[in-house]
Parts: C-alpha cells; sequence; structure tokens
C-alpha cells in the first residue's frame, strides 16, 4: 500500500469517526458534547535577546461565554504594542463555541530569566487562570526589532466555508491579495473652508493571514493635526465589504485644520505585508457545497493533507486624497475677526470683585464651542481708563476625540486699577466664521462692572512729628520711623547701588578709551581681554542623540528647538504659539510657502516619530538637515 493511499484511509477513519461523533452529538449527547473550555498563554519565544521583541498571547478557546479576559502586569517587559483583541466563533463537531485572544508585543528591560504571570478571564461563569510563561533574556539579540504593527486576523477555522487563506490550483495570488487586503482613506468631507476641522480615518482591512508593517506614514501638510485614537492602540474591529467580514484596524484616525486655501493632497500610507498560505493541489469543489457538515469536513480532510504552506510579499499603498480647501470670504469680514472657525458662545468674569487701588484683579473670558478651538486667539479687551492690563494666559480642555473639537478656551487677563474709584469692563466682541451658514457671526459677553476700593494708608507726618507722637515710648522710636518711611529706606538703597554700579562702569571705560588694560581688584594683576564667545550650535544635543542610537530622544530635541527659535523669532505671547499662526506670521514676515511647509512637515514627522519603533537613519539624516535649514533662516531670514 502506497504513502498516498494510507492517507486517504486515514483520511475515511477519521472523517467516520468525526460522523459518529456528529451523530452522537445531535441525537443522544448533545450537553455532553461540547469540548472543554480551555486558557492558553502562548509565546512566540522561550529565549530572546535583551533588544528582541516577544510576541505573548493569551487565548481563551471553546467557550459558550466568555464575560471577561485580563492581562497580568508585566513587571519586567515594556509594552510596546497591545493589547490586540480579537474574538470569533467557530463550528466543531456542529457545536458552536466562542474563542478570545489577547495579543501583546514586549521588549525585556534587562536580562535573566522572568516569569510572565497568568491572566484571568470569567469563562461560562467560572473564573479561569491561564499557565504562566517562563522567558529567557539574553544579552544582545537576534535582529528582531520590527514588532507586529498590524492587526492579525485569526486564521480561519478548518472547515469552514470561507477558507480564502487556501491558494487552489488557477488562482492568481496577487488578484487573491488585492481582493482580500487593502487600505481605506476615509474623509468626512473632500471640501471645507480654511480653518474648518475635517477627519481622516485610515483603515487596514484584512481576511487573510498576514504580518503587516507601516513602512511611511502619510504626509499631512498644510494641516494642524490632532490625533484621536491612541497610535499604539492595536484593538481591532469588523465590518463586512461585499457580503464578506473583514478584520479592520485603523492605523490613524485624526481631524485636520486646513492652514491655507487650495487643493491639499493627502499623502498614501504604506505597509509592508507578509501573507500566508496554503497551497492545495485540489480545484475548489464546485456544485455540492452547500454548507453541510459533510462538505465541510470533506474540504477539511482535502487542504489538510493535500496543503503546502506558501507565502508572499506584497507592499499595499492607499489612494491619495485631495481636499478642497476654500478661502474665508472677505466680505462682511468683522474687524476683529482672528480665525476661529465653528459655532461659539462667549462667557466673562472677574475672579475676585473684592478689589483695592494697585492691587492684581484677574478678568477671565471663556469661549465655548465646536471647532478649531485650539488655534482661536484672545480675544481684545477695551479696558477703562485707570487701568493697567497685562498680556493674557490661555488654557484648553478640549476634547480631542470628537469631530469636530469640542470644549471651551479661557483666557486669563491680569490688570491692576491705578487709582480708587467705579470701573467698568465693556462687553466684549467675538466674531467666527459658521462653516454651516458660510457666514461670519458675533457673540458678546455682558459688561463688567467693580469697585476698587482706597488703599487704607497709615498716619504718617515728619520725622518731628513722629518724635512728638512717640515721647512716651523713646524705645520704639526708631523702628516706628522705619517702618513708616521703609519704601523710601528701600529707594535709597537702590539708587545707591545703581550709581556705584555706573560709576564702575564709567571707570571700565576709561580705562577702555586710554588702551590700558584693566586691573583686577585682587591684586592689579592684568586681564587678558576676552576673546569671541564660539558660536552655539542648537541641535547639537540632538546630534549627540543621533550618534547614541537615541533616536526618539532626538525627534524629541529637534521638535523642541525648533520651537523655542520660532518663539524667539517671532516674539509671540504663550496664547499665539501655535502652527496656525507661526505658519501666517512667517507668511507676513516674507517666508516663502515652501520653506513654512517644511517648518511644519518637520514637526509633523517629529511627532509621528516618536510612537515609532523603528528608525530609518537616512531618514534622520534629513530631518537634521532640514532642521539645520530652517534655524539658519529663522536666524537670518
Amino acid at each position: 500500500m502506497n504513502r498516498q493511499t494510507r492517507i486517504k484511509f486515514i483520511s475515511i477513519g477519521l472523517f467516520l469517526r468525526n460522523l459518529t461523533g456528529i451523530l452522537l452529538t445531535t441525537l443522544l449527547l448533545p450537553g455532553l458534547a461540547r469540548a472543554q473550555a480551555k486558557f492558553t498563554a502562548i509565546a512566540s519565544s522561550k529565549e530572546i535577546g535583551r533588544n528582541d521583541y516577544v510576541q505573548i498571547k493569551y487565548l481563551v478557546e471553546n467557550a459558550r461565554q466568555i464575560d471577561y479576559l485580563t492581562e497580568p502586569s508585566f513587571r519586567d517587559f515594556r509594552i510596546i504594542q497591545g493589547p490586540v483583541e480579537s474574538s470569533g466563533m467557530s463550528i466543531v463537531n456542529g457545536i458552536v463555541s466562542q474563542n478570545k485572544s489577547l495579543l501583546f508585543v514586549l521588549q525585556p528591560l534587562k536580562t535573566g530569566k522572568f516569569i510572565i504571570p497568568a491572566a484571568r478571564a470569567l469563562v461560562d461563569g467560572k473564573q479561569m487562570h491561564s499557565n504562566s510563561l517562563i522567558i529567557a533574556v539574553t544579552p544582545g539579540g537576534s535582529g528582531n526589532t520590527n514588532p507586529l504593527l498590524a492587526p492579525q486576523p485569526a486564521w480561519p477555522e478548518a472547515g469552514q466555508p470561507d477558507m480564502d487563506y487556501i491558494l487552489r490550483p488557477g488562482e492568481n495570488i496577487n488578484e487573491k491579495i488585492r481582493k482580500n487586503l487593502f487600505i481605506k482613506v476615509q474623509v468626512s468631507k473632500t471640501t471645507c473652508f480654511v480653518g474648518e476641522p475635517i477627519v481622516a480615518t485610515y483603515k487596514l482591512y484584512s481576511h487573510l493571514e498576514c504580518e503587516s508593517r507601516v513602512s511611511k506614514h502619510p504626509s499631512l501638510n498644510g494641516f494642524s493635526v490632532y490625533d484621536m485614537v491612541d497610535p499604539n492602540s492595536l484593538a481591532s474591529t469588523e465590518e463586512t465589504v461585499n457580503g464578506k467580514a473583514f478584520t479592520v484596524h485603523v492605523i490613524r484616525k485624526a481631524q485636520l485644520i486646513p492652514l491655507l486655501a487650495g487643493q491639499i493632497d493627502l499623502d498614501p500610507l504604506e505597509i509592508e505585508n507578509t501573507v500566508h498560505f496554503v497551497k492545495s493541489s485540489k480545484p475548489a469543489a464546485r456544485g455540492h457545497n452547500n454548507g453541510t457538515t459533510r462538505d465541510l469536513f470533506d474540504s477539511f480532510f482535502e487542504e489538510q493533507q493535500q496543503g503546502v504552506p506558501v507565502q508572499q510579499e506584497v507592499n499595499l499603498e492607499s489612494k491619495p486624497v485631495t481636499i478642497h480647501v476654500k478661502a474665508l470670504p472677505e466680505e462682511n469680514k468683522p474687524l476683529d475677526y482672528n480665525g476661529a472657525v465653528g459655532h461659539f458662545s462667549i462667557q466673562s468674569g472677574l475672579k475676585t470683585t473684592s478689589l483695592t487701588e494697585q492691587d492684581a484683579g484677574i478678568f477671565k473670558i471663556t469661549v465655548k464651542g465646536v471647532g478649531n478651538l485650539p488655534v482661536v486667539n484672545a480675544p481684545v479687551v477695551a479696558w477703562p481708563a485707570g487701568i493697567e492690563s497685562y498680556d493674557p494666559s490661555a488654557k484648553e480642555d478640549i476634547d480631542k476625540a470628537v469631530a469636530p473639537l469640542s470644549g471651551t478656551k479661557s483666557f486669563e487677563y491680569s490688570f491692576i486699577p491705578k487709582k480708587p474709584g467705579n470701573y467698568l469692563i465693556p462687553a466684549v466682541f467675538f466674531s467666527y466664521f459658521d462653516p454651516v451658514s458660510a457666514s461670519y457671526k458675533m457673540v458678546k459677553s455682558g459688561p463688567v462692572s467693580f469697585q476698587a476700593a482706597a488703599i487704607k494708608k497709615k498716619t504718617g507726618g515728619s520725622p518731628a512729628a513722629i518724635i512728638a507722637r512717640t515721647a512716651t515710648q523713646p524705645r520704639s522710636l526708631i523702628p516706628q520711623f522705619f517702618q513708616d518711611h521703609l519704601e523710601w529706606f528701600f529707594a535709597v538703597l537702590i539708587l545707591a547701588g545703581l550709581a556705584f554700579y555706573l560709576y564702575l562702569q564709567n571707570r571700565k571705560l576709561r580705562k577702555a578709551g586710554t588702551g590700558q588694560p584693566a586691573l583686577e581688584q585682587s591684586g592689579g594683576a592684568r586681564t587678558e581681554p576676552e576673546s569671541p564667545p564660539a558660536p552655539v550650535d542648537l541641535l547639537q544635543q540632538a546630534k549627540d542623540y543621533l550618534s547614541q542610537g537615541q533616536y526618539r530622544e532626538f525627534y524629541r530635541e529637534i521638535n523642541r528647538v525648533l520651537w523655542a527659535a520660532a518663539e524667539d523669532k517671532l516674539d509671540l505671547p504663550g496664547s499665539e504659539m501655535n502652527k496656525h499662526t507661526i505658519a501666517r506670521k512667517l507668511s507676513e514676515a516674507g517666508w516663502e510657502r515652501e520653506t513654512t511647509s517644511l517648518l511644519e512637515a518637520v514637526w509633523q514627522e517629529c511627532e509621528l516619530r516618536l510612537y515609532t519603533p523603528s528608525h530609518n537613519v537616512s531618514d534622520l539624516e534629513r530631518v537634521l538637515g532640514n532642521a539645520e535649514e530652517i534655524l539658519s533662516k529663522l536666524k537670518n531670514g
């Protein structure tokens, strides 16, 4: 009997055994046929290097109901990604059961042997614990530095009617991947006004088993970007497309606020994939596969006995999306309009109404609504005469997980009434553009009145009068005199110190003018003329991080230096330090659009790369070169 014949007999025997089990389950023992629920912890490797990653999977199988699945604390590991949550149903011997899993990607914090504790789950009303795992961590690494970045659909259960992981004779592997693995870009709208937020969502759809890694994030130049989901979250969902269920992972979901009018392209997202198939030598059955138990088992035995594992590398790229950004109309634009787009209301008031002349008070304005709140600037306050005011500080309470952005932005204005009396702060007006009605609207707060009381001055007078009043208390004469005229003594001390400083400076200048070297006070030693200070490289710390391989710190330092340089260049108050205002101010200063776009691109890339576990040296050097170019422009432009 040859090998192929033996396999056929074994397959027939297995089929008859399972068919018998099905009949018993269906007719006689429905309560006993269910397989026992299992809760298992699985590691991709039991030994890894210090710089490697390990995948830990907690899997519950054969359950009627799973109420929760809780992972343990990974004290000796850093969670790089996870949990990736997946769930599903399977049919085994005619019995429907549930399965659920959590997948984590971990990196060890040190070398040694570590125990990964058991996870907990409530399965079929009973508390269950998985097995624990022991992971040995050795110095160095095997080069496994690219953890899983995209959701991994589970292998379809053998016997399911929909088995797209099977590659049959005559099927085109690339065409099969095209139909079962793709990226979609969804935008809330493709036409909007400048400053009007839109939502862009990048999704990966998969009906195959694959390993995927984001190789290129989309460039979102021309927008202020506010992410709505955690970039490290890998929770997957399920969507039906053309009658087929796909596992879906949101790669990125963000609100985009356009900064300039025109057509702006959302560059594509690129993902590298390794797709796994089982290559079958038998063509798909035609005409008899009606989803019966026998058909399911026939498919199972045929594919498992004759299947050969194969894999295919494929790069996916989303289609670019063009956003048409309309300029805000100039007609009927209010003179005080400062870029707010959405729908807003405004309130104002004093933090305290009990004020005294020369005391500081705080006037608070709160803008509430939906729209581009982060770029809203402080409203103008028409202060009454006799009030000295200062630049406001801003505070945001914005929910960036909803669209459009919703919440409040508060501005606190410090002020000082210079003299006692009654004051009235007029109503504060706030203008915004409503994209729904495509018109400008204005709201205002009510006027605020307060009274500044006079300072209660202590009885003073000339020194002679003080002496006459205190003749009966000779011991307290001098302390009382100092107490009543303390401000005069401080003024005299300050003036004396200033005069002494000017005297020393004048002496140095005269000696420098006669060509005589200045003498040190201690001993009269000659002081060598100081050499001009060497130019400071603002990016030196970033270069050190690059040479040390600390890439996240490198991007964080580049981001910090560029923000500080822009702040020094434009001298903006804290409330106006945002990308929109900086781009507008630099354009007004004569910067070309390409240069401002480059600055925003560097900022955007720095923010994105902070969440990227792997880095490309050429990208790092390119970002450093762009940062040096921008800093030179900020210094000399």
